[in-house]
């Protein structure tokens, strides 16, 4: 991660109307040598202008001031405050080329880049020697990633006014930027030199401290690791003298954060880092740096906030690292949800890069398919999923050494998921199984008590006949009797007769 120190001015603070002056430029008048002389001095140093003009710059500047009570300025109030600013040039001329300078600088705070930039390069015709017009054309070129064209600005500016410090500090910020990537000798020598010449007459001069801290380290990092060292003394040394300015940097923490996590001192560094932040809480690179430490220590909630501050930052909404750690911190928070979509977005931002596709199957695999609420078809259609990440994954990362590691990991798990799914398919089986077993059981059962039954109602039968065949059987012996009873009865009447 690297910090660009690309700064933009617009100078409205309230100039001493008792400084000296010398006469005001009227329309249509020439000026002695002397005149256009203090004309000049005064372009550069507007405390050098006259009474009136200071005046009318103090007029303008209350009135920008006070149309930005609520924080912002409206579509009107912008045309509004450009043309008060525009006003105070026309009438004083040069001397009062800064108030040119807001009348476009307005424009930018607007959103309106394009007309700022017009008026910057109108007013590098009308007024060709004032430094922070070439400045402010170096950050909108710098901004569309036009390094060239801004460091070209740069230059320009620092030709036109060589006691000029913040767009020194630009050039310098832009030949660092470029000797990060492609370090070449001359360009870390011109960034130093031009860092050296600020310190030298500025020595409180915090960006100066920031792109010195900021060249060496990169310069550890690339070529000399000795310069590591120089880059520690320089950010401890700019951290004592801002401090008795009365002064602080988040950039000189966030290099103390970064040098730290040289030596792997992952505590000390999150400390520095964590004070970059209460300097600044919007600091893009140290929120950054802190989210990716925060995420190792598994703190997710304020990994996941750190991030969404970093996510503001214009280079770091580009920088798949950011969405990268935010979907693992998402993830971590089980808000899965979100940590797909920070996965997608990072996955959009480099589709080259085959990590999105590895965190979205770990998403799907350890996280989606482990919740408490989901069931067996809920647990196949993830792994399913995960394995398709994987897959691919394995696929984009190819042969690259760097995610060998990763890439084992993954064939692993899609191992993992095949053997799961064959699990199931036996488990399947042996359950088709042994329904069909508990049926022929059922069957023989049901067949079994049904020969009982039968048994028994044949049983039942049979005793019914017997008894009915008993009961026959004692009737006619009765019968029998009962008839061989009348016979001797019979009899027996016949003998007393």
């Amino acid at each position: 991660m690297h910090s660009k120190t690309i700064t933009m001015f617009l100078s409205v603070a309230l100039l001493s109307v008792g400084a000296t002056a010398c006469g005001n430029k009227g329309k249509g008048k020439t000026q002695s040598p002397e005149q256009a002389k203090a004309s000049k001095e005064a372009m550069l140093n507007p405390e050098l202008a006259t009474k009136a003009a200071k005046e009318d710059f103090a007029k303008a500047a209350k009135s920008y001031e006070a149309a930005k009570k609520d924080g912002k300025l409206s579509p009107a109030e912008c045309e509004e405050q450009s043309a008060k600013w525009m006003q105070v040039y026309k009438k004083h001329g040069k001397q009062m080329a800064v108030a040119y300078f807001n009348a476009a600088a307005v424009w930018e705070e607007c959103g309106d880049i394009e007309k700022a930039e017009k008026m910057y390069l109108q007013m590098t015709k009308e007024v060709p020697g004032y430094d922070m017009s070439y400045n402010n054309l170096g950050v909108i070129y710098w901004n569309r990633k036009q390094e060239a064209k801004a460091l070209s600005y740069f230059k320009k500016a620092v030709e036109v006014n060589p006691r000029t410090n913040a767009p020194r500090n630009n050039l310098a910020a832009a030949l660092r930027d470029r000797y990060s990537k492609t370090p070449d000798q001359k360009d870390f020598e011109a960034a130093e030199g031009h860092i050296q010449r600020v310190l030298a007459v500025d020595s409180n001069n915090r960006v100066a401290y920031e792109n010195l801290a900021r060249l060496y380290y990169d310069r550890g990092r690339l070529k000399d690791r000795s310069y590591l060292v120089l880059a520690n003394l320089v950010v401890t040394q700019g951290i004592k003298v801002l401090k008795e300015a009365g002064l602080q940097s988040a950039d000189l923490y966030n290099l103390k954060g970064l040098l730290l996590m040289e030596d792997n001192n992952q505590v000390e560094a999150l400390k520095a880092f964590k004070k970059a932040v209460e300097v600044d809480p919007n600091h893009a690179d140290a929120n950054l740096n802190m989210a990716l430490l925060a995420i190792r220590f598994r703190d997710f909630e304020n990994g996941e906030k750190s991030f969404k501050i970093a996510a503001r930052d214009r280079r770091h909404a580009k920088n798949i690292e950011t969405f990268l750690g935010l979907g693992v911190a998402q993830r971590g928070l089980r808000k899965y949800g979100d940590a797909e979509k920070s996965f997608h977005k990072a996955e959009k931002l480099d589709s080259k890069d085959p990590r999105p596709l590895f965190n979205l199957g770990i998403l799907y695999h350890e996280h989606l398919a482990s919740q408490d609420d989901i069931d067996l078809e809920g647990i196949k259609k993830h792994y399913n999923t995960a394995k398709d990440y994987f897959q691919k994954f394995v696929q984009k990362a190819g042969n690259d050494k760097k995610y060998a590691a990763s890439v084992a990991d993954a064939k692993n798990r899609i191992e993992q998921i095949e053997e799961s799914f064959r699990t199931w398919a036996e488990m399947a089986e042996l359950e088709r199984k042994a329904k069909e077993l508990e049926e022929l059981q059922r069957k023989q059962e049901e067949e079994e008590k049904k020969r009982l039954l039968e048994a028994e109602k044949r049983a039942l039968e049979a005793a019914k006949r017997a008894e009915e065949a008993a009961r026959k059987k004692a009737e006619e012996a009765a019968k029998k009797a009962e008839e061989k009873g009348g016979e001797a009865k019979k009899a027996d009447e016949k003998k007393e007769k």
